[in-house]
């Protein structure tokens, strides 16, 4: 027995060496795996994860909602989730959360979004340079982006000489009235991304619209310019699939990140097809 308890002696590891084995595990694994949660990895959930992955730079695990069993563990730390499915998961209390491609509501602190939108500034500048005489904006939204937004997009209009219409609407039921009401008194409509808003049948209701009566659409995707949207700015679901990586190290860095990060380097998509048969009022590109 005396012989064994000294043999389990020589073979335990010393305290300072068990010490120096932790300061040698990534940061990782001390504060909790990175990890990413798709709500499914088709479309563009999988063209914002390729692009998350390859600006990454470091190991993380993958979470695939569309698979049998695929669910994060209560050890998350520090998680990218894409898509609504994999944003309204029940996270542990403590984590920090980056979401994107994800029309949600902020869920309060640790939760940080990746917006869908364009910061509003550079959108309105980029559209009043698109149409030199761009006075009134109708935009058009339900749910998402919010409030705030609309209210930070008047802000920005006051400075860039367009009055932004706010068109909250219910559902897409109401786009032929909310267009007769607004006749005369827009130069053009954006529609935000909300998925309530958008679609076939909406679009192609917007798109004749516009075309018919040479108001310019701007649409929430690039996408949708060639389904007769007369332009978009808006950020490409791979561009956030990018800034959901930087946020995500950013946090897990233990450094302070604002609830909304804006994607950057978003250029303007324009039909080239359509401007003669529609007549918009635009700048010639």
């Amino acid at each position: 027995m005396t012989e064994n308890r000294d043999r389990n002696k020589r073979l335990r590891p010393p305290p300072w060496l068990a010490a120096g084995a932790l300061l040698l595990l990534p940061s990782a694994c001390l504060a909790g795996d990175l990890t990413a949660v798709l709500s499914v990895n088709t479309g563009p959930y999988a063209e914002a994860y390729l692009e998350f992955k390859a600006e990454m730079g470091e190991p993380f695990t993958l979470f695939d909602l569309s698979q049998p069993g695929e669910v994060p563990t209560d050890e998350t730390r520090h998680t990218a989730a894409f898509g609504a499915k994999a944003a309204a998961l029940d996270y542990p209390q403590g984590a920090h959360i980056v979401y994107a491609l994800a029309p949600v509501a902020l869920r309060g602190r640790g939760f940080h979004e990746i917006s869908m939108v364009p910061a509003p500034g550079p959108a309105l500048a980029a559209y009043k340079a698109f149409q030199p005489g761009l006075r009134r904006l109708a935009v058009f939204w339900t749910a998402y982006p919010g409030e705030d937004y609309i209210s930070d997009l008047r802000e920005a209009g006051k400075a860039a000489g367009i009055e932004v219409i706010s068109s909250k609407l219910k559902n897409p039921e109401a786009f032929p009235e909310r267009l007769r009401r607004l006749m005369g008194k827009m130069d053009a409509f954006w529609l935000m991304p909300d998925p309530a808003l958008i679609t076939q049948s909406s679009i192609m209701l917007l798109a004749s619209f516009s075309c018919a009566n040479g108001i310019p659409f701007y649409a929430p995707t690039s996408a949708l310019v060639g389904s007769g949207a007369t332009a978009s700015y808006a950020p490409e679901f791979a561009q956030a699939g990018a800034a959901a990586a930087r946020a995500l190290r950013t946090l897990h860095k233990g450094d302070r990140l604002p609830q909304v990060t804006y994607v950057e380097d978003v250029r303007l998509r324009v039909n080239k097809v359509l401007p003669e048969k529609c007549r918009w009022p635009v700048a010639a590109r």
